[in-house]
């Protein structure tokens, strides 16, 4: 796993050091790539191109595989982050027609991969990637993301000068990249948690989409898609031959992931995702591996107890250790890593955990996408009480609906038995698409509260919800069901859950690779019935029926718990004071993006425990400590400060 970044820039200034620049930016990503630095920078047509690097050497830990590298003749040039598994095959085939290797690295049959197909190189590529391809001859720049959007990969287009990087961080090393704060982004931020799509936080700055390539070429880019989950037509495999199948599939996918000069671990969370790919380490043939897990010293119940069966049941060398409350005194240091605000509070543990396995291993194998490919969240199961409770005679939903209607504020968060009802009662006579949207997004009229006359009028019309609503009318299958996993798959997996594996492990110089994110697995899970995913009230059914004979049945029948902290339970103890004095300081009043009445009711309400606003109160206390970091005092390295010491 490495960092890359560069630029292709117009060379009015002979005498500017693009060279040093270069380095600047190269070295704001230290952290991906531990092991070693390179650089390529060279004046061409008017132009400077500059290629840098930071290596954390996994495949071929020689001095021959360090980057850029090139072909033959160097002619052909590439800076990439992530590890290509079937690279010993591609490799082979190439030779076969001619291409000369000087190392025996993953990245080098990219180069090769590219001479023989050109841009299409992508579609042979099995693994996780993000990629800047230089063709000196040709005078184009190719850049390339993986298919589920593991790896990732920022760019600006300015002036006529293009900068990329594995990190926001690294394109604000460049002067002409603005801070400006895209208020859309932020509606997007507030709206999911994180920021979707091709949005960052800043204006100058986008992300190159998922599955896609672009080309960079006298001046212009093109972008293009070269694949998508295709969920038609559905496999005729049903039963015990759809488990032998799938047993078969995911066992060549870990076999894949397995690839590696250094030792590979796993972070064991005791959840059934995890656990099968214990399961399959032990299966493939590796005998002694180290897991890694995690659980929680106050207010929230963990999986602990659960991972330990599973570690003992492989006889794996486990470690493991708990979070508290004072832990979160690193929230600038994650944020500073993040590089955007970002909700999702398993950041935490994320971080702790990948900072445990680095003492050991310099690659772990994860569980996520388990849910985004089986069907794991709990909106499949409370689809399945709307479809028993839409059943129900006219004459008892009728009043039930009634009395459901206009829900308030209010009513959106309450702790009480009537809240709760009426929430369920919304839940079970909505439609499908809008209890998906009420459990994966804040409201707009909960917003629309929050938000300070001058935020509103500044978004007008616009609402971050159409982003969903676009993904579910994009994606190519009729069942509403399927939609709703499609849109979690190229959304919140890519921009919530990867995003973060990826900052948190790579903060240690930290490999964390998902084998249910396999393409091939990817292929043949979506071709799956529907319900083989959800049966009846059990989410993930034929993921749990292949693995029952090889996990303790209490794994598979346990509830889901995911992997975050309690922050709710936190934010009533010891951490309420310190999110009380965040936002009622005069910094944040000063930013003059929220109604702090609002603010106010929001911290009485759930310091009292009437509203369980603990999430919504969290979002807003990462803004603002990612603000103060970003946009007031523009750190460019790691903060040496502690949230307290931040705040106070």
């Amino acid at each position: 796993m490495c960092g890359i970044c560069g630029f292709i820039v117009d060379q009015k200034d002979s005498s500017y050091d693009w060279a040093g620049t270069l380095q600047v930016m190269t070295r704001r990503l230290v952290h991906r790539g531990p092991d070693s630095e390179g650089y390529h920078c060279t004046r061409t047509s008017g132009s400077v191109v500059g290629l840098g690097h930071r290596r954390l050497s996994v495949i071929d830990l020689s001095e021959q595989a360090n980057q850029p590298l090139g072909n033959e003749d160097d002619s052909v040039l590439i800076v990439f982050n992530g590890e290509i598994y079937n690279y010993k095959e591609l490799t082979e085939e190439l030779k076969g027609k001619g291409h000369r290797f000087k190392s025996h690295s993953d990245t080098e049959a990219i180069i090769h991969l590219y001479e023989d197909r050109g841009d299409r190189c992508v579609d042979r590529l099995r693994g996780m990637f993000a990629f800047a391809l230089w063709d000196q001859i040709k005078g184009r720049l190719l850049l390339a993301r993986d298919p589920m959007g593991i790896k990732p990969l920022f760019y600006v287009l300015k002036d006529g000068n293009f900068y990329f990087a594995s990190e926001i961080k690294a394109l604000l090393a460049i002067d002409e990249v603005s801070r400006d704060m895209d208020l859309v982004a932020l509606d997007h931020y507030f709206t999911y948690g994180y920021i979707p799509g091709s949005h960052t936080i800043f204006r100058d700055i986008k992300k190159l989409p998922p599955a896609s390539y672009m080309v960079l070429e006298s001046g212009e880019i093109t972008i293009t898609s070269y694949w998508a989950i295709q969920y038609l037509p559905k496999t005729e495999l049903r039963d015990e031959a759809l488990s032998e199948a799938l047993l078969d599939t995911f066992m060549k996918a870990v076999k894949r992931h397995l690839v590696s000069d250094v030792p590979v671990g796993v972070f064991l969370s005791g959840g059934v995702d995890s656990s099968i790919i214990a399961a399959l380490m032990s299966m493939v043939g590796e005998r002694q591996f180290d897991t890694f897990s995690l659980g929680y010293a106050t207010g929230g119940d963990d999986e602990l107890p659960y991972a330990h069966m599973v570690a003992d049941c492989f006889h794996t060398t486990h470690h493991a250790f708990r979070v508290d409350p004072e832990m979160t005194r690193i929230l600038p240091v994650l944020l500073w890593h993040l590089d955007e605000p970002f909700f999702d509070n398993s950041i935490i543990p994320t971080y702790y955990i990948s900072k445990l396995a680095r003492e050991t291993v310099k690659v772990a194998i994860s569980g996520d996408g388990g849910d985004e490919v089986f069907g794991g969240y709990e909106w499949t199961r409370r689809n399945q009480y709307r479809i028993a409770f839409q059943r129900l005679p006219g004459f008892v939903r009728n009043p039930l609906k009634k009395a459901s209607a206009e829900l308030a504020v209010a009513a959106d968060y309450g702790t009480g038995l009537m809240p709760k009802i009426r929430r369920f009662l919304s839940d079970m006579n909505a439609d499908m698409e809008a209890g998906f949207l009420r459990r994966t997004a804040v409201s707009r009229r909960f917003r629309q509260a929050l938000y300070s006359g001058a935020f509103k009028d500044e978004l007008g019309d616009f609402d971050a919800i159409g982003y969903r609503d676009q993904l579910l009318s994009e994606a190519q299958v009729t069942d509403i069901r399927e939609k709703m996993l499609y849109a979690d798959a190229v959304s919140y997996l890519p921009d919530d859950c990867l995003f973060k594996v990826d900052r948190m492990s790579m903060a240690h110089g930290l490999e964390v690779r998902v084998p249910f994110l396999d393409r091939e697995l990817v292929e043949f899970a979506a071709r799956i019935p529907f319900n083989y995913k959800i049966h009846g009230l059990t989410s993930k059914y034929i993921l749990k029926k292949t693995f029952s004979r090889a996990l303790p049945g209490k794994i598979l029948k346990q509830r889901k718990q995911g992997f975050t902290i309690p922050i709710s339970a936190w934010l009533q103890g010891q951490l309420g004071g310190l999110a009380s004095r965040v936002l009622s300081s005069d910094t944040f009043r000063r930013r003059n993006l929220f109604e702090k009445e609002f603010i106010r009711w929001m911290l009485d309400e759930h310091t009292s425990g009437r509203q369980e606003l603990g999430h919504r109160i969290w979002s807003i206390v990462v803004f603002e400590i990612w603000a103060r970091l970003y946009l007031d005092e523009k750190v460019d390295s790691t903060p040496a400060v502690s949230l307290r010491e931040m705040i106070d």
